[in-house]
């Protein structure tokens, strides 16, 4: 790790999005980790860290019933620092003094599609739609609206917008969010309790092999996700997670003879 307060850290939106609220969580952790600097969406977010703005950014990877989003990670050969599950807790808040039977759009960002039960039964036949930046956006446009536009948000939202009216709480039925930290340049443990391995396995049962590798060293599959290949078939760009106790220095052996890469070793 860097020294105190070394590690510039960049996430989405500003202190009251879900990913601000992660973000703090990790600075509570992390005393090196800087004051966040706050991209408006998750593209600039990528961007900002390839070109050095940033050392590290926090973003959610999976969701509650949504898509790993670590082929970015793959794409880009950045690394993980960190993780951290977290329950969305979302909330859904409208203009003061809309009524219910007036709202004829929901809106948010990623986590309106973790509330699609409530919203389904609350709000039947409800148009939604996710906002292309974030979810603070979301809420200043329902705000300067008409009354008709709900948004799902964080519980500090309204700290950031002021004036919204709560209208339901928790509703995404328990979802969780998995927060990583990705930074451009590896921060590795030598005696890490969680490894993030990247490579393309097609059908030849190499993935296997190298999962078994690395139980040998002492570290078993936790999570996977798998990104289609523009090649072959049954090919894929895989993102694993490990979790277990053993050395980075076997961890290497155990997965270069596979061409595989090392993403993350760190310690929750």
């Amino acid at each position: 790790m860097n020294d105190p307060a070394t590690v510039r850290i960049g996430t989405l939106g500003s202190s009251a999005t879900f990913a601000g609220e992660a973000t703090e969580r990790f600075r509570e952790r992390f005393a090196e980790f800087s004051k966040p600097l706050y991209f408006k969406s998750m593209e600039d977010c990528w961007r900002e860290l390839a070109k050095g703005t940033v050392d590290a950014i926090v973003l959610g990877a999976e969701r509650t019933g949504r898509p790993h989003h670590g082929d970015v990670v793959i794409r880009h050969g950045f690394h993980v620092m960190g993780m951290m599950a977290l329950p969305l807790l979302c909330n859904l808040y409208v203009k003061p003094g809309a009524r219910r039977e007036s709202i004829r759009k929901i809106t948010g960002h990623g986590s309106i599609f973790q509330c699609s039960v409530w919203l389904d039964q609350h709000f039947p036949g409800v148009p939604r739609e996710m906002h292309g930046l974030n979810s603070v956006e979301a809420a200043k446009a329902a705000l300067a609206g008409d009354g008709s536009e709900a948004v799902v948000g964080s519980r500090s939202l309204p700290d950031e917008v002021r004036g919204l009216e709560l209208l339901a709480e928790r509703i995404d039925d328990g979802s969780l969010s998995n927060w990583w930290v990705v930074s451009a340049e590896p921060h590795f443990a030598e005696r890490p309790g969680t490894i993030v391995v990247a490579n393309e396995f097609g059908p030849d049962g190499k993935l296997g092999e190298m999962i078994g590798s690395l139980a040998a060293v002492g570290y078993r599959l936790a999570t996977i996700g798998s990104f289609p290949a523009d090649h072959g078939i049954s090919t894929y760009n895989y993102l694993a997670t490990f979790d277990g106790v053993g050395r980075r220095a076997d961890v290497e052996r155990a997965i270069t003879p596979f061409g595989a890469r090392l993403v993350g070793a760190f310690t929750r």
